[in-house]
């Protein structure tokens, strides 16, 4: 995000059929940058029909309730968020592909490509 074309980002935003916010835990919330992605997204209220959070903390974590609270404009179901303490484990990155898979199969039901 910090070399990020805003308008580019704008244009994918608008077509995504899901958004999955990836960020680190700073100061107990999100990156800034990605919380500038969120507002952004909630401003645009692109037609994305899903949305999800990745990130990862070290001691204490209100990524997903910031970001949550970031895109109520969104008409999305949430899914339930991926968020790892430290380094991701082996089971971190099994939860990221179960994620992916997720994804995948709502957007077969929705009709999303």
């Amino acid at each position: 995000m910090s070399v990020a074309d805003t308008g580019k980002l704008a244009m994918a935003l608008v077509d995504a059929g899901t958004i999955v916010i990836g960020t680190p835990t700073v100061m107990i919330g999100p990156h800034p940058l990605m919380a500038y992605a969120a507002v952004l997204a909630n401003a645009l209220k692109p037609k994305a029909k899903f949305a999800s959070i990745i990130g990862s903390y070290g001691w204490g974590t209100k990524a997903v309730d910031t970001i949550a609270g970031l895109i109520p404009n969104l008409k999305v179901e949430i899914i339930p968020p991926v968020i790892c303490k430290g380094q991701p484990r082996e089971a971190d990155y099994q939860a990221l592909e179960k994620l992916a898979e997720t994804i995948v199969q709502k957007h077969k039901d929705s009709g999303f490509k």
